[in-house]
């Protein structure tokens, strides 16, 4: 897709706030009044109840169901801003030069009730839509036909919401939203963003200028990595969602990992960058209310996270897209119902089968048998292959005192290794470069039988990928 005024069309990466509010639970002890008061006074709190049907107050924000037991599920509009006004905030036009403000990122994130998954939508920014009739200081404006983005600039934040409820069908009340700056101090804090490229950049509008493979961005650069579109991808915007949502990903495990949440400087200076340029709803803005949310959240792990988009066809301008109403549909409902999208299988013991997108078909597999029975890798292997994966090496292995079953496998090839890990029923995996697409099966003497596996067909839709927070893949 193509647009004018390029330069204005900034992806910012929002879910950063949320995941760096879930550190919060690690400083809670000696001086913590001090810590929350002054991460409280970097919040600017912002009343949108002139728009959406909700009472503005800082109430509890994690309410626990009386008849289930367990929290409401929560859903959050996070938008980034592209006002180039205030420090630290130009070098993408200036503000003079771009005029207004609109929300080119903006993610509907639903965290389950019982806080161990969440689902993230992207919604692409030239989505053409029905602007809501927003109300601006007692004047209603809007109601006539644009991008999604625009609403933003009709009537702010709360108009966003309007037009995020409208399109959904849900009841939101709560939104974050973060400029330049704050995108670029959160990635600092962090200590940069591991991000991977299948093939070299050089991108004169963005600036960003990379060989192919990984790199670590910070500040400037991972803002232009984000931002960047005409020379990576197809050019779309909806290309750009899906590299947005790796930096995410990343960005997420970065976040998480002991190397930040056992730095206390580090962690501090997360936190501070992550509500300093914060602007929410005045639930969301109170800092209790994120110190409580995080606390639940401790048992969310980025393998449950789940990014997509929301289903679109193109519009036939060359510039512009419309939703597929059908496809979107299940999303939405998935959120309302709180139950998880895609629609997870079960597994033998009754739990959600994990998110699976390579086929057995579509993998080469060696087993090694690390028990003291004869022949169980034969059987294993023959019971693969009846499952559809392409078996190549049997033999054993360099030990039979393996107690649980292995697989071993070349990071780059993650998904196949999901696949083969569930076939298996085993957690227990190792990473290994340069061992190719091959994956290694190491049966242990927890062996049972081959499970049956079942892949999420949605991702041959290319309009509706799904990802989720543990994958590591390049970006194009």
């Amino acid at each position: 897709m193509s647009s004018a005024g390029t330069s204005r069309h900034v992806g910012r990466v929002l879910l950063a706030i949320l995941s760096a509010a879930v550190l919060v639970l690690t400083v809670i002890g000696a001086g913590v009044s001090v810590l929350m008061g002054q991460l409280q006074g970097n919040i600017t709190a912002v009343d949108i109840s002139e728009n959406v049907d909700t009472e503005s107050s800082a109430a509890p924000l994690n309410v626990v169901d009386e008849e289930t037991g367990s929290y409401e599920p929560l859903t959050v509009v996070l938008m980034g801003s592209d006002s180039r006004s205030g420090k630290g905030n130009g070098g993408f036009g200036s503000a003079s030069q771009i005029g207004g403000e609109r929300s080119d990122t903006t993610i509907v994130l639903h965290i389950s009730g019982d806080r161990t998954s969440a689902i993230g939508v992207s919604i692409p920014r030239d989505t053409m839509i029905t602007l809501p009739r927003c109300k601006v200081k007692g004047k209603t404006v809007g109601g006539d036909t644009g991008r999604f983005n625009e609403a933003m600039d009709v009537g702010g934040p709360g108009c966003t919401v309007k037009a995020v409820e409208e399109l959904s069908g849900l009841d939101i009340s709560n939104f974050m939203m973060v400029d330049f700056r704050g995108f670029k101090r959160i990635v600092d804090a962090v200590g940069g963003v591991e991000i991977c490229l299948s093939k070299p950049v050089d991108d004169p509008l963005s600036g960003l200028r990379l060989d192919k493979g990984k790199h670590v961005v910070k500040g400037e650069e991972a803002l232009a990595f984000v931002r960047a579109r005409k020379t990576l991808g197809d050019g779309s915007d909806t290309s750009r969602i899906r590299r947005q949502q790796a930096f995410l990903s990343s960005l997420m495990r970065t976040v998480l990992s002991s190397g930040t949440l056992l730095n206390p400087a580090a962690l501090l200076g997360v936190l501070d960058a992550a509500t300093e340029s914060l602007t929410a709803d005045p639930q969301m803005a109170d800092i209790n209310n994120l110190k409580d949310l995080a606390l639940s959240l401790q048992d969310l792990k980025p393998a449950n996270v789940t990014f997509t988009t929301l289903p679109w066809t193109p519009s036939g301008d060359g510039a512009t897209v419309r939703v597929n109403a059908k496809k979107a549909a299940p999303i939405w409902q998935a959120m309302r119902d709180d139950t998880p999208w895609p629609p997870k299988g079960s597994a033998p013991d009754g739990e959600a089968a994990p998110l699976l997108k390579t086929a057995p078909e579509d993998i080469q597999v060696d087993v090694l048998n690390g028990t003291p029975t004869p022949k169980l890798a034969k059987q294993v292997a023959r019971q693969l292959r009846k499952q559809g994966f392409n078996v190549r090496d049997v033999a054993n292995a360099d030990t039979t005192d393996y107690a649980q079953t292995t697989v071993v496998y070349d990071p780059r090839w993650d998904q196949s290794a999901k696949t083969v890990a569930a076939a298996m029923d085993t957690d227990v995996t190792q990473t290994k470069r340069k061992l190719g697409s091959v994956i290694t099966v190491i049966v242990g003497s927890d062996f049972t039988a081959v499970q049956p596996v079942k892949i999420l067909d949605i991702t041959q839709d290319y309009t509706a990928q799904v990802n989720t927070g543990d994958e590591d893949f390049c970006a194009s």
